[in-house]
């Protein structure tokens, strides 16, 4: 893989440029400041029917901290602007690094995909490590999400639920940020 960091210019102009797909992806990503909306869209904008790579690539990089915001992002965003979750390539392997990673909004994209994920097959152990590592985060906003996905994975689960229940039950008790307990109010366990 030619070296990222050797890319110069701007990453709109990957193609005049002779970039490979894969680095303007990755530059487009690195631009991104983490704040703006409109950025990080104009990336999936110009990028995502640019090359079959897309998706595959998101889901290589959120094993990338450097990369995994704006990946995760990016997955988020084509999950909610009309890409199928079976049109995607497996993303265990992006659950699992999200699952470990030290950026709280590449856990909070993920957390948010899973909703547009069937959880009942191979993707259970990747989303239970996730969602059960994100209970016991400082962030509520995190926390809240996990909890919806505790739910999901309940739901798909039976053997879950007697557990799912008992932490949802706690939490309704125990947590005050209004951010969980909006989230709890949608749960069916």
């Amino acid at each position: 893989m030619p070296d990222r960091g050797a890319a110069q210019g701007d990453w709109r102009e990957w193609r005049e440029e002779g970039w490979p797909f894969e680095d303007a992806l990755a530059a487009a990503i690195d631009a991104w400041d983490g704040k703006s909306k409109a950025m990080i869209a104009a990336v999936h904008e110009e990028l995502a029917g640019a090359d079959a790579d897309y998706l595959p690539l998101l889901v290589d990089y959120v094993a990338e901290d450097a990369l995994s915001d704006g990946a995760t992002w990016l997955l988020k965003h084509a999950l909610e602007n009309g890409t199928r979750a079976k049109d995607l390539p497996d993303i265990s392997a992006a659950l699992v690094a999200a699952a470990h990673s030290t950026r709280w909004p590449t856990q909070l994209h993920m957390l948010q995909i899973l909703p547009a994920l069937d959880l009942s097959g191979q993707l259970r152990p990747a989303a239970q490590g996730l969602v059960f590592g994100a209970l016991s985060s400082k962030r509520a906003m995190l926390r809240a999400w996990a909890y919806t996905g505790a739910d999901q994975l309940a739901a798909q689960h039976a053997d879950l639920r007697m557990r799912v229940m008992q932490i949802l039950d706690r939490a309704r008790s125990e947590e005050t940020a209004a951010s969980v307990q909006a989230r709890l109010k949608h749960c069916r366990f």
